[in-house]
């Protein structure tokens, strides 16, 4: 949070928004501590008038900044002040911005006129390595497995992330299974936080609350007003969703079959599944052990379709094209009995079912395994987002960590067979936009050696567009917005 505020500090305005809880203020905090008098820090009183607020910006000691912390929550027509002025140039401060609603911090029409930087939700969320750190700090052990758990049970929503870490601290845990052990102790307490802290629109609370409590996320614009009033909601590739955390607290584990169980019991361990490069397969540290690569392939062609679904005549396709129609389906059979039995010996006390459904449709429970591939995609269609809206910040940082996800071709290590190539041209198609955007993007913000890191990535991908776009990206700094989303 602190290097985005420095690489931004040229522009007039910074916004700072996201949900509650995901660390904003003490962000802005630590960025006026540091700041040694540069920057001020003034939480704005809800019933501020115009002329007040103008004052408390002029008058305050700071030589640069001021921070004006929830000026989301005053008088529209006084925000709406603010901003004219910002516009006419009239606030001789540059400002930081914090609130939970966009809409409302009107974070577009500021940026639009070029007035201000916002910063992506993402980088307030906790990742892999800042998890790690902080169970460090609280001397709490941890494998790289246990650190997925949380992320997932969380979606690295700062307030969650930390409660767990330091309830595992206080009760001298591990983090393996922190979710199960915090939920039994504190867990209603997060919800009665959000109640308290999260709403002022009733109908908002209402609809969230039943989102929650049916494992349905709503209508399209209920969900996205969820979003514009900086609930605890985030963005995937199906749409917007609650935060995990909260769903499976709004439901107890011992609801009844009356219930989508998927959204009621508590969730085992995470599978790990990567394709890029070299495939893995693990729960909880323990590798799934397949028998047959072809057990591995099928598993990793499900997990690629939309959805993470396909039907049985697909995969009898896929696997075995041309072959007698009874012996095929026999085939497919015994190699779905083999990926369950394989699960099972990873997982003993999991019915294989949670990961792997095979009643009907063959599907991989995307609630229940994490692939990198999802997640590859879900960054570069973020990036785009931000690309097309002019938040540069978001779109680099997007783009940055789908790069750090792509370790190679789909299942390169492993000599895939046919069915999977068009899924591998694929993905490295979007590997070479992510590279390309990376370039151009860095470049044009003065960060030429990742531009050059990046360029000599595409250079080295076996591909005559993706050695062209290198080309053409070094030998000119294009425009920072995107052609297209």
């Amino acid at each position: 949070m602190l290097d985005w505020c420095d690489a931004t500090g040229d522009a007039a305005v910074r916004i700072l928004c996201g949900p509650i809880g995901s660390g904003k203020t003490f962000a802005a905090r630590q960025y006026v501590a540091a700041g040694v008098g540069r920057a001020a820090y003034v939480r704005v009183p809800a019933r501020i008038d115009s002329d007040r607020l103008r004052a408390a910006i002029a008058t305050s000691p700071a030589l640069e900044t001021v921070v004006l912390d929830d000026v989301d929550r005053i008088d529209a027509a006084v925000y709406a002040d603010l901003v004219d002025a910002i516009i006419a140039g009239e606030v001789e401060r540059k400002l930081i911005l914090i609130g939970r609603s966009r809409r409302r911090l009107r974070a577009e029409t500021l940026q639009a006129r070029g007035f201000a930087r916002a910063c992506s939700d993402e980088t307030l969320a906790f990742e892999a390595r800042e998890v790690e750190q902080l169970a460090a700090a609280y001397g709490v052990a941890f494998e790289a497995d246990d650190v997925v758990q949380l992320l997932h049970d969380t979606d690295g929503w700062a307030l969650a992330s930390e409660w767990l870490v330091r309830d595992a601290a206080e009760s001298r845990r591990s983090l393996r299974d922190a979710f199960g052990h915090w939920r039994q102790r504190n867990g209603h307490l997060l919800l009665e936080f959000v109640e308290r802290e999260g709403f002022e629109d009733a109908a908002a609370y209402e609809a969230f609350f039943n989102s929650l409590r049916t494992g349905a996320p709503g209508a399209e614009h209920e969900t996205t007003r969820f979003e514009q009033l900086g609930l605890p909601i985030v963005r995937t590739r199906t749409g917007l969703r609650p935060y995990r955390i909260l769903a499976r607290l709004a439901v107890p584990a011992t609801a009844t079959a009356a219930v989508d169980i998927r959204t009621t019991t508590s969730l085992p361990p995470v599978m790990a599944v990567n394709v890029f490069g070299r495939f893995r397969c693990e729960i909880a540290g323990q590798a799934v052990p397949f028998s047959r690569r072809r057990d591995q392939q099928v598993f990793a062609f499900v997990a690629l379709q939309p959805e993470c679904r396909t039907s049985r005549d697909r995969l009898l396709e896929a696997f075995w094209p041309g072959i007698n129609h009874a012996v095929a389906s026999q085939g497919l059979r015994t190699t779905l009995s083999r990926i369950r039995r394989a699960i099972g010996a990873a997982a003993p006390s999991v019915d294989p079912e949670r990961y792997f459904e095979t009643a009907g449709e063959v599907r991989v429970n995307v609630r229940t395994v994490a692939i990198d591939a999802l997640r590859f995609v879900d960054r570069v269609e973020q990036g785009r987002i931000d690309d097309a809206r002019g938040a540069v910040e978001g779109a680099k940082h997007h783009y940055r960590v789908a790069q750090r996800i792509y370790a190679d071709r789909v299942l390169a290590a492993e000599a895939p067979e046919p069915c999977l190539e068009r899924h591998a041209e694929q993905f490295e198609a979007l590997y070479v936009e992510v590279l390309t955007r990376v370039t151009e993007l860095h470049a044009a913000t003065g960060d030429f050696e990742t531009a050059r890191e990046a360029a000599r990535s595409l250079l080295s991908c076996n591909s005559d567009e993706a050695r062209r776009r290198a080309l053409t990206s070094i030998a000119a700094r294009p425009p920072v917005a995107a052609a297209t989303a």
